[in-house]
Formats: structure tokens, C-alpha cells, sequence
């Protein structure tokens, strides 16, 4: 089985959405959140290799439909309802795929065709996934004022995983990232990785 990277935005309390949606708008980490998803690294680029990104049904419903599937990146949805419809256009069947479970999801991953995998949410699956011994990194965004959140992120556990520096972050990611706090309206934040030990 391949490893695998957690991408999160989150509050200092760990929230992560209300009401089945992102409580903000930061449209950096967005353009940071679509970057690294769809960058292939270096080292593997080649012609029709993508990322894949593995999440839960809630969390493909709160993507706007005009962005579904997520463009250049092979789309996995995780629901226990095998029936589910995920209204796709015949010409984007290709690039999706709904599974059962997220092991299913982990077995569905072709590593000639998907160069890094991505687990983006929700909370349930973030949950599954961090437990999981190929969970190498967390990418979390950190949002460091205050919003209400009905949903969470897990506790990250600091025996198990470390905070990196900026410089492995700018390594992971392969570009160069904004350092330190950022601001974007009354919101600050920041980009921070995890690796695990």
C-alpha cells in the first residue's frame, strides 16, 4: 500500500466545518490546497500520472458542483451507500470513483497512474486515515481566530507525528510557501506539515 498525505484547514479548537460546510473562505489556501493536490512530484512526472484524493461523501457534496469532480486529480468518494449517486456526466465517469471504505479507497490506488494520495475529509474519514501506519504527512493549515465549528479534526498526536520546519514543507511541497503568520481579511493563519516520526 502506498503512503499517504492528510490536507486540512483547521482552527486552534481543530474545527473544520459547520453545518456540512467550510465556515471561511481564504482564497490562498485554496490556490495552496489545489497546488499540492494536483502537482505531481518531480520525480514521477510523466504523461497521464495524477494525484488521487480520497473523501467522504459530505465532503463531495460541500465541493460546488461546477468543481466537481476536483480537475487533474483522480477523484475516490467513500460511502457506505454503494448506490450512491455522485451525478457525474458520462465524460467524467473516468475520473471518479466510489468505493465502500477507505481501505477499498487505499486498494483502488494504482501507483503507476497515481503518484501521491491525498485524504481531504471529512471528519470520520480523517479520523480512519490518521490511525493508519501510511499516514505520512499532515498538511495543516492553521486558522488562528475564532470560528464556530460543529465538526473536528483528530487530536494529532505528538508521539507519533512532529511538527516539520518551513524548509521540509517548501521540500514536501515542491514550491515555495508564504512563512509565518498570513492574513486575509480579519483571518490569520498559517502552512504549516507534520510528518510522522
Amino acid at each position: 500500500m502506498t503512503q499517504f498525505t492528510l490536507v486540512v484547514a483547521a482552527t486552534e479548537e481543530l474545527g473544520i466545518g459547520l453545518k456540512s460546510n467550510l465556515p471561511w473562505r481564504i482564497p490562498k489556501d485554496m490556490a495552496f490546497f489545489k497546488k499540492v493536490t494536483t502537482t505531481v512530484p518531480r520525480s514521477v512526472r510523466a504523461p497521464n500520472v495524477q494525484n488521487a484524493v480520497i473523501m467522504g461523501r459530505v465532503t463531495w457534496e460541500s465541493i460546488p458542483r461546477k468543481f466537481r469532480p476536483l480537475d487533474n486529480r483522480f477523484n475516490i468518494v467513500v460511502s457506505r451507500n454503494t448506490s450512491y449517486n455522485l451525478q457525474l456526466e458520462d465524460d467524467e465517469q473516468q475520473h471518479v470513483k466510489l468505493v465502500d471504505s477507505l481501505e477499498t479507497a487505499f486498494s483502488s490506488i494504482d501507483s503507476s497512474k497515481q503518484a501521491r494520495v491525498f485524504v481531504i475529509g471529512g471528519a470520520q474519514i480523517y479520523r480512519l486515515a490518521m490511525q493508519h501506519a501510511e499516514c505520512s504527512h499532515i498538511l495543516l493549515t492553521k486558522i488562528k481566530s475564532k470560528i464556530d465549528c460543529d465538526t473536528f479534526f483528530p487530536e494529532i498526536n505528538n508521539n507519533i507525528y512532529r511538527l516539520a520546519s518551513h524548509e521540509e514543507l517548501e521540500d514536501y511541497v515542491e514550491e515555495a510557501v508564504p512563512e509565518g503568520l498570513q492574513k486575509y481579511k480579519d483571518l490569520e493563519y498559517e502552512f504549516t506539515l507534520y510528518v510522522r516520526k
